[in-house]
């Protein structure tokens, strides 16, 4: 009963409310795919369901099991209302909007060919099947992100509410919603298997949202199918896939699934220009979705939201300059989209959502001087061409750079998806390797991360360009074709090419098979749960718990059994952090506390935070407490050893 609760709130959460809107706003239209419906579907569904919690925050209503599925419901009701209305008022000769009949697309581009679809599925397995044999030595809660991102969602379950994260603008209210959601509707412990499921359903969702992205802008079957080899199985545990999954990376996974799926809503929007025809209905209702989705970015994760806007600030103007010579015919055929009441209401809402509903944390003086400025440590001076190529594989770097050279040779100008991969590809490379241009004072690496799903899209386009069966090709906006003569070399170079392939797909596979951990820390972290669960029946109010974070396994975790504030219990924190360079070496008290309780500084310090239990590992942190004889042991197993101060 419990798994049949988890898929129902899974369903009810992340598929049914954006499935419902979809069918009010295209109905039974073929303009958009079947596949894209379902993939299309949980990313809306996220923001929805975000936006319902917004409203119940601003009216003050519970966030509960009834109120969340009432809310999921009612809006799925409406928008079923909505679809019956127009089928029922539609003229049965009314024509459809798309430039293309509804049958020819489909065919076009999502009827593949008896070996295109085995292959895709078996890439899809190998996908899976990879991600999910990394995350059966990963899936138990131990992470130390994982645990401060659930201990937002396990208090707006337990406290029916939205928080406030305490003044802290480290996080974001859409990364624990959904998260707080399904355990409301399932009734799931936070404890389980449920949290990284989730994000690994996200994780897989992304993939597929690239893959219908790529489909659309190069309409080439050959192309998307080898995307799903570039992203979705080489490279499938390495960052930002299942490593960032099983570490509670939350922000980076949805960020992945909602940005390429906010491109694919724009670049729908202006597709009409590739031939430069007229728009419809259906790019003003795609324009539409897009600016909803970039508001649930906004709301979902600060840096990715940071990374859309620079993203934005060269695809504008390189869109435009690329197409400088029909720029005002351009711009005449899309302001009738742009101001449209659709796209302006949809704005209109997401500016009122984000000023007077319910406005994100990180919207603050200090956050943005935190963001924004001089790079103030070393690991936010830029990456190395070393450093990329460790975060994104060596194979795909050079395959994806190849893909962005050959792309801009064959730049098709009015193919406003040319003109994302190449923003999304070249803006992430300086945001990442040259921060201080752009006055970006962000750590480079996690910056660096988002560059995999560009450079996997390219490494297919570029792949395919070589090895394309056709022998002309799209070169300096003319079309160059093979001369016969030319047949051995481009023989060689072709076999040359097969050779390092060979090499990108075993050093993508290898790459995964390295990260596997031999041995789970599963056990390890039961025994802090158990030291844990011991502890919360024994303590009072007044008692004050201090923890170590070196060598305890999931001690991120431990807090989630108190639910007494974020910083509950104290902890001490990695060593490095205590040095002059680091973010504790104003307040040593929770490493002195620990590492010398007899000092004098640590006498301070249990008095002025009266602290009177010490949760450590016995094996490094037994002895100086064993020697004092104002500490007693009052809890032992292999992993936790707890003393209680008695003055």
């Amino acid at each position: 009963m419990n798994q049949i609760l988890f898929f129902i709130a899974i369903a009810l959460v992340m598929f049914i409310p954006g499935y419902f809107l979809l069918l009010a706003i295209f109905g039974k239209s073929q303009s958009v795919g079947a596949l894209e419906r379902f993939v299309i579907s949980f990313g809306l569904s996220i923001v929805i369901v975000d936006f319902i919690a917004f409203t119940y925050s601003r009216l003050d209503i519970s966030l509960t099991r009834w109120s969340s599925l009432l809310g999921a419901l009612v809006f799925s009701s409406i928008c079923f209302g909505v679809y019956k209305y127009q089928e029922a008022t539609k003229p049965a000769d009314s024509p459809l909007e798309s430039g293309l009949s509804a049958d020819t697309e489909k065919i076009r581009l999502f009827s593949f060919s008896k070996n295109q679809f085995i292959l895709i599925l078996l890439l899809l397995f190998l996908t899976v099947f990879i991600k999910s044999a990394y995350l059966s030595g990963t899936i138990a809660p131990t992470s130390t992100d994982m645990g401060h991102h659930m201990y937002w969602a396990k208090w707006m379950a337990d406290n029916h509410q939205l928080t406030n994260y305490e003044g802290m603008p480290d996080f974001i209210i859409g990364e624990h919603i959904i998260f707080s959601e399904i355990a409301l509707i399932s009734g799931a412990s936070f404890f389980s298997a449920f949290p990284p499921l989730v994000l690994f359903l996200i994780n897989l969702l992304s993939i597929l949202a690239v893959f219908i992205l790529v489909l659309r802008v190069f309409e080439n079957k050959n192309i998307a199918i080898l995307t799903l080899l570039f992203l979705g199985v080489l490279y499938a545990v390495s960052s930002p896939q299942e490593k960032f999954v099983s570490g509670g990376v939350i922000g980076n996974i949805m960020g992945n699934f909602l940005l390429p799926l906010a491109f694919y809503f724009y670049y729908r929007t202006f597709d009409f220009l590739k031939d430069m025809g007229d728009a419809g209905r259906n790019n003003k209702m795609f324009l539409s979705l897009a600016v909803f989705v970039t508001s649930g970015i906004f709301f979902t994760h600060h840096l990715t939201s940071f990374i859309l806007i620079f993203i934005a600030l060269l695809l504008v103007p390189l869109f435009i300059l690329v197409n400088y010579a029909d720029i005002e015919n351009i711009f005449k055929r899309s302001w009738k989209i742009i101001l449209s009441p659709f796209v302006i209401g949809t704005l209109a809402l997401g500016l009122f959502y984000f000023f007077f509903v319910f406005a994100p944390t990180y919207v603050s003086g200090s956050a943005v001087d935190t963001a924004v400025g001089a790079a103030t440590k070393s690991t936010r001076v830029g990456l190395s061409i070393t450093n990329i190529k460790q975060t994104v594989g060596e194979g795909r770097l050079a395959l994806g750079f190849l893909g962005l050279f050959i792309l801009l040779l064959s730049f098709r100008r009015k193919n406003f998806g040319y003109s994302i991969f190449a923003a999304w590809t070249i803006m992430l490379f300086i945001m990442s390797v040259y921060p201080n241009w752009l006055f970006i004072d962000l750590p480079s690496s996690r910056i660096g991360n988002y560059m995999s799903y560009p450079l996997a899209i390219l490494s297919a386009y570029g792949f395919y360009s070589i090895f394309r069966p056709d022998s002309c090709q799209f070169l300096f906006g003319k079309v160059f074709c093979k001369q016969p003569q030319n047949a051995l070399p481009q023989k060689l170079f072709k076999g040359f090419f097969a050779i390092v392939f060979t090499f990108v797909v075993a050093g993508g596979l290898s790459d995964s098979v390295s990260a596997f951990k031999t041995k789970s820390n599963s056990e390890k972290a039961v025994q802090t749960f158990h030291a844990s669960s011991y502890l919360v029946p024994v303590t009072t109010g007044t008692d004050v718990i201090l923890k170590d974070h070196n060598y305890l396994t999931a001690d991120s975790w431990i807090k989630l059994f108190f639910m007494k504030g974020y910083k509950y219990p104290l902890s001490r924190g990695l060593f490095g952090r205590y040095e002059s360079t680091g973010n504790r070496h104003n307040d040593t008290c929770t490493l002195d506390m620990i590492s010398n309780p007899r000092g004098s500084e640590a006498q301070k310090c249990f008095s002025d935070t009266k602290t009177n239990i010490i949760m450590v590992n016995p094996l490094y942190d037994s002895a100086q407490f064993q020697r004092l004889p104002d500490f007693n042991q009052i809890y032992i197993n292999n992993e936790v050893a707890v003393y209680h101060k008695t003055k």
